[in-house]
């Protein structure tokens, strides 16, 4: 089967890699897309989080090819949204129900030590279907799906935001990550969404899911809110933000970032925000399989497999983009 591999900073090759055979256990899934990540571009540019040989991407919709015979829920034919997550089970974290802080997921997961989407197949090993594959009953578009992962970060940091009952939610950019954040925050009852953005065009993608979404700089200086989301990893707009907090409210951080942030208000949280749990992938899955978060059409940038270089570089070339696709089937006139 082809696949993109990384080479090195701001390497990829395409090349025909062994596709390996279906054991007892294991599934043979046909990627339909691989969205591109935030942590994507970062590996691609300076080879953060992965090493020469890896096959890159965890954003997936896939369809089943094969089933090992002791695999059971699962047919060929089957669309799946995929959770590239791999977890021990048998740490602390793991058995209290905090497999997001899992320290063994390095090397156990899509994209992150075994290979990830940006091929046209992937054999996953020991799967347990709810777990590591979710099946879609109805079909969804795979340009929807492929939301599921980074809708599941949004779904966790959202729920450390609502420890406590918050009516309002400050939402610190619009790239695909804070979109997943608004949307998932509206979907889960959260009325009032308040987005700060930069860019005109990302501000109204943030508008077109029925929040309000307004430049920094325009944002009522007398208005407060009851939290906070962070996707910009910006210190010193995390601390802005942490300003527009009431007394007892969360923010939680989202962007990457490895500044000192300034924090002037006393009895604001500051709580970081990593990954998601096994339950709060499969309530993403079910908030785009129902219909009630849709965020396909903000896919700016759909890329064939052999483009891959071009999906991961497109976001410090375009600033209109917003999320693009690898789609190992297509094209490369279907960009």
């Amino acid at each position: 089967m082809r696949a993109a591999i990384f080479q090195g900073a701001k390497r990829i090759d395409v090349a025909d890699v062994p596709a390996g055979s279906v054991g007892t256990r294991d599934v043979l899934l046909a990627v339909e897309a691989c969205g591109v990540c935030g942590s994507d571009l970062a590996s691609y540019e300076h080879g953060h989080y992965v090493t020469t040989g890896q096959v890159m991407g965890h954003e997936i919709s896939a369809r089943v090819v094969a089933v090992g015979r002791d695999v059971r829920g699962l047919e060929p034919g089957v669309q799946v949204a995929v959770r590239p997550m791999g977890t021990c089970g048998v740490c602390g974290y793991c058995r209290a129900g905090a497999s997001n802080l899992c320290g063994s997921t390095q090397g156990r997961s899509l994209g992150y030590g075994l290979p990830g989407g940006f091929a046209e197949e992937i054999l996953l090993s020991d799967v347990e279907v709810g777990r590591d594959v979710v099946p879609v009953e109805v079909h969804v578009p795979p340009t929807e799906l492929v939301w599921a992962e980074p809708l599941a970060v949004a779904v966790h940091a959202i729920g450390l935001v609502t420890r406590r009952p918050v009516e309002s939610l400050l939402v610190v950019g619009a790239g695909s990550v804070g979109l997943c954040v608004t949307a998932a925050a509206l979907a889960m009852g959260i009325d009032d969404v308040v987005v700060l953005e930069p860019r005109e065009h990302r501000r109204d993608a943030a508008a077109a899911l029925g929040t309000r979404a307004l430049a920094p700089g325009d944002l009522d200086p007398n208005e407060a809110v009851g939290g906070a989301v962070d996707t910009s990893g910006i210190p010193q707009v995390i601390s802005n933000a942490a300003e527009r907090v009431r007394p007892g409210g969360t923010v939680a951080l989202l962007g990457l970032g490895d500044g000192r942030v300034p924090w002037p208000v006393g009895g604001v949280q500051l709580t970081g925000s990593f990954a998601y749990t096994d339950e709060e992938f499969r309530r993403a899955v079910d908030l785009i399989v129902s219909g009630r978060v849709r965020l396909g059409r903000f896919v700016t940038h759909r890329f064939s497999l052999e483009q891959t270089a071009a999906a991961l570089g497109v976001a410090t070339l375009d600033e209109t983009a917003v999320k693009a696709v690898v789609i190992p089937e297509a094209s490369d006139a279907d960009r």
